[in-house]
């Protein structure tokens, strides 16, 4: 690979074989990086309003609260925090602009189990959880028109005990609010996260001593699996339990089936860097026929021929790779720890591509792509020896 002799054009050929298995070896080493950064930047976003578990109502959207002991799911194992909330559909109403949301009420627990509060950029969470206020992400308050805090806003849900088909806006309760905090997050969150106090929603909707769900936050060092098992048995059959893994499975489903697709993709270019090799391989044993019949004529068979030439291709192959593995990896680090690369301004909330380096997927691509490197050696040898008869 790196004699000096004469033989300059194949010495050309295998050192572009080696940057055709390097170059896409590194890239597919720093899009998995970046792809498991995006997610678990996602994950994390989501995880300020997406609790680790959350118990709700096997059957109908509310229970009453003295059904579940509050106390009994502290004392589990695991578990951190507690906070129960009630959620109704309302309609905003302010400048003369109206907009129907999902409308949670939470109180002075729920900042414990979900560190929600460090998504509010103006006012503070307390404004909802214990004034009764409401605390909205930045696209819900632009849509009804109220920036400044202390903004005054109208609220209307449905009071169940009051409904008349005579009269059906006699069911209305109505309320008059102030906007006392603005979540300022992504433009999902911000344009569906609404946020009051329990007392505040369920004295508008008519629900006293009523709740839709419990947040559960579990410590890190815990399996969140063996902490659902015991909740169930804690809560019955009334109740179910479920991770915020199986609230949001359609999304993680989606993101496996991304990163199956890089692999794939992965797989497809490393197939046609082979085909470098194959040509690297080809003009060695056509510029080595000579060689193969000396050794030949001192009692070589085809066997140790064959494994002299598939040994070069192999070689050309654990090079490329361990070349575009390191730069990959060095690559990856130096984005993970410095942020080279940054967003685009307008916003973003966070200053550099996200990039998180895994052994795991980096060995699954030196793994791809020494297989198909070594495959397509030996069956290329095989059929040049045989072709040409050596």
């Amino acid at each position: 690979m790196f004699s000096p002799k004469s033989h300059s054009v194949i010495n050309i050929i295998v050192a572009v074989s080696l940057v055709a298995v390097a170059v896409p070896t590194a890239a597919l080493v720093v899009l998995l990086a970046v792809f498991n950064g995006l997610n678990a930047t996602i994950e994390e976003l989501y995880s300020s309003v997406d609790a680790d578990i959350e118990i709700l109502a096997e059957r109908g959207q509310t229970f009453d609260a003295e059904s579940i002991s509050l106390d009994t799911i502290r004392n589990i194992e695991g578990v951190v925090a507690v906070a129960p909330y009630i959620e109704q559909s309302v309609m905003l109403s302010a400048s003369d602009r109206h907009t129907a949301v999902t409308l949670r009420g939470v109180d002075s627990l729920y900042t414990d189990a979900l560190p929600i509060a460090s998504l509010v950029g103006r006012g503070s969470i307390e404004a909802a959880s214990i004034d009764g206020d409401l605390v909205l992400g930045y696209g819900l308050a632009a849509d009804i028109g109220v920036y400044n805090l202390g903004s005054e806003i109208a609220l209307y849900a449905l009071n169940r005990n009051q409904l008349s088909t005579l009269l059906p806006m006699s069911g209305l309760s109505r309320a008059k609010v102030q906007l006392g905090g603005i979540i300022d997050s992504n433009a999902d969150i911000d344009a569906t996260l609404a946020l009051t106090s329990i007392e505040r929603l369920q004295r508008l909707a008519n629900y006293p001593n009523r709740l839709s769900g419990i947040v559960v936050s579990v410590t890190d060092k815990w399996d969140k699996e063996s902490v659902c098992e015991a909740l169930r048995r804690s809560v019955g059959d009334d109740f179910k339990v479920r991770t915020r893994e199986e609230k949001n499975a359609s999304m993680n489903a989606i993101l496996r089936m991304e990163k199956v697709a890089v692999l794939l993709i992965g797989a497809l270019i490393a197939i046609v860097a082979a085909l470098s090799i194959v040509g690297s391989v080809v003009m060695l044993l056509t510029d080595k026929q000579r060689d193969i019949m000396t050794l030949r004529s001192m009692g070589a068979d085809s066997r140790l021929i064959r494994n002299i030439f598939v040994g070069e291709g192999i070689l050309l192959t654990m090079l490329g790779t361990a070349v575009g593995a390191i730069i990959g990896i060095g690559l990856s680090l130096g984005q993970q720890h410095f942020g080279w690369v940054g967003m685009p301004s307008g916003g973003a909330i966070i200053e550099s591509y996200p990039v998180e380096l895994r052994a795991g997927d980096t060995a699954l691509v030196v793994a791809i792509f020494l297989f198909i490197g070594i495959a397509v050696s030996r069956l290329t040898v095989a059929y040049t020896l045989r072709k040409k008869r050596l």
